[in-house]
């Protein structure tokens, strides 16, 4: 059974009974201040509001856990468990500076999806759409992410949109994304990202043959036992913007 997601994430209230029902996966991409002239405002999360986030899960009992796991029902004492699942999409340099103290204050783990040609560059998938320039985690960097306990998983080598490759191109894409990771960091890659959560039976059976065990989506929702692990919904985290807390006192008053 399907329930209505209530939109974006931004505090765990409106969301608690619809995580009481099956797995989250958070889908986080920046942290920290957001610049001037940046086109997707909401992308930015504040630290302090990272730090709200997680107190706000670790408080209602909520436990870190892979993307494998997140279609599996566990439970404790008969009891089911509350999961989640912390992803950050592409890498970005002001993650890794602004999200490792609070991840380990509070007890958390979670996965990066590494745009892997552009690791040590800037996000140039975003600049030829007029967002403003971010760097990515370096090698050392992402190194460190995962001495501190984290995944890493792919986010293709480039960042483009799968389904308008050649099934060659796609294919290159997806595997050597992760031969490239693994050789590179020396550990297991298991999941994916479809880049812009852009993907079609085609290019969900090339990550499959690829040998990933997961991948995720941009379809909004939590993960069930019958969700398939090659198409794992997520709920974006979005700050909200003047603009829509505007419209919404607009709509309320």
């Amino acid at each position: 059974m399907r329930h209505r997601v209530p939109g974006y994430f931004h505090t765990l209230e409106p969301f608690l009974d619809l995580f009481k029902t099956g797995v989250p996966i958070l889908m986080y991409h920046k942290i920290g201040p957001r610049p001037r002239r940046v086109r997707l405002r909401g992308l930015y999360v504040r630290q302090d509001v990272l730090v709200r986030q997680l107190d706000e899960l670790q408080q209602a009992g909520f436990t870190s856990c892979t993307p494998a796991e997140a279609n599996v029902r566990a439970r404790s004492n008969g009891a089911p468990l509350r999961r989640v699942v912390l992803s950050f999409d592409d890498g970005f340099r002001n993650v890794f500076q602004n999200a490792l103290e609070p991840l380990a204050q509070k007890q958390f783990r979670a996965i990066q999806f590494l745009v892997v040609n552009c690791i040590g560059k800037l996000n140039q998938w975003d600049l030829r759409d007029g967002e403003a320039p971010e760097p990515l985690m370096d090698a050392a960097q992402v190194r460190e992410w995962l001495r501190a306990g984290h995944r890493i998983g792919s986010h293709s080598l480039s960042h483009p949109r799968l389904p308008r490759l050649s099934l060659r191109d796609a294919q290159e894409e997806i595997s050597a994304s992760k031969k490239k990771l693994e050789d590179t960091f020396g550990v297991a890659v298991e999941d994916f990202c479809y880049p812009f959560g852009d993907w079609n039976a085609a290019v969900r059976d090339l990550v499959m043959e690829a040998g990933y065990r997961t991948a995720c989506t941009t379809e909004s929702g939590v993960n069930f036992p019958t969700t398939s692990p090659l198409e794992l919904r997520r709920i974006p985290v979005r700050h909200p913007t003047r603009s829509l807390k505007a419209l919404k006192a607009r709509l309320m008053g």
